[in-house]
C-alpha cells in the first residue's frame, strides 16, 4: 500500500553495485512511497554526480563498494548531501563497522538481511518523515524553487525534463566505466519508466 497518492515525488538515491540488489530496494520504495523518483548508481562517481545535480529524501548506500569500504567515500558524501539521512545497508555485520559510518555521518546501519529488506519500509518512512523539510530548504538552493506546499504539474513535468538530461548522460559511454552491460540498460530501462510515471502523475493534476 502506498504511503500516499498525491504531493511532492520523495527522491531517493540508491548506490549499489549489485544490481540484484539495487532492484530489491527499488521494489520496496515503489511498493510504499509513490509517488517517488529513484536513481540508482553503481559506483561513488556517479553517485557524487548526482549529488552535485540533486537534493535527495533519503541516501541508500551498500557497505562496499568496488572492494573499499563505504567508510572511504562516507565523509565526501555527507558533505555534499548535507542533512539528508543517510542510510547504508551492509552484509559485513561488524560492530566497529557500524560504529564507524554513524560516527561519520550515517544516520542508520542495516545489516544485509531478508528481515531488514522485509522491514526497510518502516525504517524508511521514519526518517522520510523527518527530511521533507529539509528537502525544500535544498531545493531552493538548488533550483531555486519558490515556496509552496506541493509542486505545480508544470513543475513536476520540468523536473521530470531535468532528469531525463541525467538519463541521457547515463546512457552516453564514459571512458572511465566499461561498455554499458545488460544490468546497465536494465538500469536506465527502469528510470525512463519512472520518468513516465511522473509525466502521467502530472497529467492526472492538471485541472
Amino acid at each position: 500500500m502506498n504511503s500516499r497518492s498525491l504531493g511532492r515525488p520523495r527522491y531517493v538515491l540508491i548506490v549499489e553495485e549489485n544490481p540484484h540488489h539495487a532492484e530489491l530496494i527499488t521494489e520496496v520504495l515503489d511498493r510504499h512511497f509513490s509517488p517517488i523518483i529513484i536513481n540508482a548508481v553503481d559506483s561513488i562517481e556517479d553517485a557524487l554526480d548526482f549529488l552535485g545535480q540533486s537534493a535527495y529524501d533519503i541516501i541508500i548506500t551498500a557497505g562496499m563498494l568496488s572492494g573499499s569500504q563505504i567508510t572511504i567515500h562516507l565523509p565526501k558524501i555527507v558533505q555534499i548531501a548535507a542533512e539528508t539521512p543517510i542510510i547504508v545497508i551492509s552484509g559485513m555485520g561488524d560492530e566497529k563497522f557500524a560504529a564507524e559510518i554513524i560516527k561519520q555521518g550515517a544516520i542508520e546501519y542495516l545489516s544485509k538481511t531478508r528481515e531488514t529488506l522485509e522491514n526497510l519500509h518502516i525504517v524508511l518512512e521514519k526518517h522520510f518523515s523527518t527530511s521533507g523539510r529539509r528537502h525544500y530548504k535544498k531545493q531552493k538552493s538548488y533550483h531555486g524553487a519558490k515556496k509552496s506546499a506541493s509542486p505545480t504539474p508544470s513543475e513536476i513535468i520540468k523536473e521530470v525534463d531535468r532528469l531525463t538530461q541525467q538519463a541521457l548522460s547515463i546512457a552516453r559511454p564514459k571512458k572511465r566505466k566499461r561498455t554499458r552491460s545488460v544490468e546497465d540498460i536494465e538500469q536506465l530501462d527502469k528510470l525512463l519508466g519512472q520518468i513516465k510515471k511522473l509525466r502521467e502523475l502530472a497529467s492526472k493534476l492538471v485541472p
